[in-house]
């Protein structure tokens, strides 16, 4: 019998440790003030298609965009369960992730910042409320996915745009050039 017990507070101690080892670090506010934001060496219309097409390679939906204002907002698919509590009742819980993007034009340079925000949506059947809370997302993983893949979608675009403004290679010499008669 205190064996049995003295192997069960072990594990726990053990299951509670790896546990507190796998959540990430929040990072500072000068360190989260790094990772939201971003400069690049492109037009502002060049990083804000980038930036709705990176959202899109990372799966969000619902994305409204206003070219004028120059910001973007998406949310993540929700992923929800059913819950119970013995005093409210079956409800459920849902959670999503949520993006609001800025673009702003600094003359042949533009600066993408994100913002995420970890929401949870509960509603409740017995009494049919409903209601959200939201938490500034302050890890340092989400950022930097959004970032790679806008890194590389504006690559992409800078590319494709170097390639269709380079002009047409030359005639070599030699070759007979058409006439205007």
């Amino acid at each position: 019998m205190k064996f049995g017990a003295a192997f069960a507070l072990a594990s726990m101690s053990v299951t509670s440790s790896v546990a507190l080892a796998e959540k990430p670090v929040e990072l500072a506010p000068a360190e989260l003030a790094a990772a939201q934001s971003r400069p690049y060496s492109v037009p502002a219309n060049v990083a804000f298609s980038a930036a709705i097409s990176a959202l899109q390679t990372l799966g969000y939906m619902d994305i409204n965009a206003s070219k004028d204002a120059g910001t973007i907002s998406a949310q993540t698919e929700a992923k929800g369960k059913m819950i119970y509590n013995i005093l409210w009742g079956v409800g459920k819980k849902k959670t999503t992730q949520k993006a609001s993007i800025l673009v702003e034009d600094n003359g042949d340079r533009a600066v993408v910042r994100l913002n995420l925000l970890q929401a949870e949506s509960k509603s409740r059947g017995l009494f049919g409320t409903a209601f959200s809370d939201g938490k500034m997302v302050k890890v340092a993983e989400p950022y930097s996915a959004f970032f790679t893949a806008l890194d590389a979608e504006v690559a992409r675009r800078s590319a494709v745009a170097a390639t269709q403004s380079a002009p047409a290679p030359a005639a070599p010499a030699g070759a007979a050039q058409p006439t205007g008669n």
